[in-house]
Formats: structure tokens, C-alpha cells, sequence
């Protein structure tokens, strides 16, 4: 039986690492993933290693990494396992939209992944007040990448709501607790059959 890939959609700080482990424990493990991904693409783009390049170039950069990803994944849920996946596809559209700013073309990122994603059988999208996640993440006491300023993602948080319309994802208010949240997903995780609990 082939397994189910959930994915989980959100600006930093809105808690999908935590969700994703929590996820994995309920429904009895699951491979957790996440994007940009540890491969050579993914860890390039992770470092900056590329350095001030277009938002176009970048956008295939993501949609490159994910091609390779979304492989491994298939060979993961060919398996039987399920996949948990911190990112996909909508945070290219999110980040990248967010980047060319007015002149963003969404028909564009959207359809150069066509032939290198795959359909999740659920995607949840994490949402929170900007404001709330950076003050969230400056408690890691990490340093901030250039995508973590306010305005900026005030933006990635509009167009993440937008493709939520347009891709169905389940959004979640993501400004409560750890447990409210979790239960908010399982719940609709068990009402689209995906988990019934023990």
C-alpha cells in the first residue's frame, strides 16, 4: 500500500518543524522532510552560495531542487511509508512571488513545477501574523536570512493565502499553542481519512 504524503506550508516560525514531529508520532512514523533539501541544489541555495542572482533564477533553483526531491519522495511512498514535508511546492509561489514583487507572473511558477511535482494528499498551510514568527524565530537566537524581514513576509504571507484558494490547502491558525494546533490538524487529518485515532 503506498503511503501519504502530507505537506506542510508556513513563513518561518509558524511551527511546522514541531507540527511535522508530532504528525510522525501519531500516525505511528513517517520520513520527514523538508526544502530547500540537503542536496547539492538545496544546500547551495541554504548557504547563499549562489549569491544576489535574479528571482527567476532562483525560482528554478527551488523547482530544480524539488524535481530531484520529489523522486526520493515517490520512492519513499512507493514503499509504504508516509512522507511528511516541510515546504513544496507552494513556498516557491510564496517566497518567489513575494521576491519579483508586482511583475511576479503566478501562471509561470506555477507551471514550470508541473512536470516535477506530484499532488499531496494533504497540505496544510501554518497561518500567522508575521510579526508573531519573527519574534518566534529571534527566541532561537539563529541568524536571520534575508527572507526573514517583516515586510517581506507580510508579502510571502498574502501569497500563501491566495494559493491556498487556489490549490485547496487546509489553513491553520498557526498563532496558538503547539497542542491547539496539532489537535486543529489531526482533526482534519481524521475527518478526510488520513488518521483514526488509537
Amino acid at each position: 500500500m503506498r503511503g501519504k504524503f502530507i505537506v506542510l506550508e508556513g513563513i518561518d516560525g509558524s511551527g511546522k518543524t514541531t507540527l511535522a514531529h508530532t504528525i510522525s508520532d501519531a500516525v505511528g512514523g513517517a520520513e520527514l522532510t523538508f526544502e530547500p533539501t540537503s542536496g547539492p541544489i538545496g544546500s547551495a541555495l541554504r548557504s547563499g552560495a549562489y549569491g544576489d542572482i535574479p528571482p527567476a533564477a532562483e525560482a528554478l533553483l527551488f523547482a530544480a531542487d524539488r524535481a530531484v526531491h520529489t523522486r526520493q519522495i515517490e520512492e519513499i511512498l512507493d514503499s509504504g511509508r508516509w512522507v511528511i514535508c516541510d515546504r513544496y511546492l507552494g513556498s516557491t509561489v510564496a517566497y518567489q512571488s513575494a521576491s519579483f514583487g508586482e511583475s511576479a507572473d503566478w501562471d509561470w511558477l506555477l507551471g514550470m513545477q508541473k512536470k516535477s511535482v506530484i499532488t499531496p494528499d494533504l497540505t496544510i498551510l501554518l497561518d500567522i501574523d508575521p510579526e508573531v514568527s519573527m519574534a518566534r524565530v529571534s527566541r532561537r537566537g539563529e541568524e536571520l536570512s534575508r527572507f526573514e524581514k517583516l515586510d517581506f513576509l507580510r508579502k510571502v504571507r498574502s501569497a500563501y493565502l491566495r494559493l491556498a484558494d487556489i490549490l485547496d490547502y487546509q489553513v491553520v491558525d498557526a498563532a496558538g499553542d503547539e497542542k491547539q494546533v496539532a489537535e486543529t490538524v489531526l482533526e482534519i487529518m481524521r475527518k478526510k481519512g488520513l488518521y483514526a485515532p488509537q
